[in-house]
């Protein structure tokens, strides 16, 4: 019969965490019948969450767009080295690249990038000969 008790309270009080969205801690010098472990199926989908938007935030990502963006044979003339504070830094192999990309297509790079990383703010592209 007690440990018919233990059980119902034990399940109830597993239903109740799994209702509420935060995940409450266990008091100190708690002596109880209750479980004071967290389990797996709870905990992991929020430390997943905070993974995929640290990984999303990284430059790389920003990095790697504008190369897909410019294509093989272009991002060889074109390397992205940097991106900081919404400026992508880019070094161009030729002054005429230079001016073509400059003039013609920064907006259309800009639009496309906003478009694959929404997470980053991009105010500016720089092109340097380098």
């Amino acid at each position: 019969m007690i440990f018919l008790v233990a059980v119902l309270i034990t399940l109830d009080y597993n239903c109740n965490l799994s209702m509420s969205h935060r995940i409450k801690r266990i008091p100190f010098g708690y002596d109880g019948p209750l479980p004071t472990g967290r389990t797996l199926q709870r905990l992991l989908p929020k430390i997943l969450e905070g993974i995929d938007e640290t990984q999303e935030q990284q430059p790389n990502v920003v990095l790697e767009a504008f190369q897909q963006i410019l294509g093989t044979e272009l991002s060889k003339i074109a390397v992205a080295k940097s991106f900081a504070d919404g400026v992508l830094y880019v070094a161009v192999k030729n002054s005429t690249f230079l001016s073509v990309l400059h003039m013609q297509e920064k907006g259309r790079i800009l639009s496309q990038l906003r478009v694959k990383c929404p997470k980053h703010r991009f105010n500016n592209i720089v092109f340097r000969v380098g």
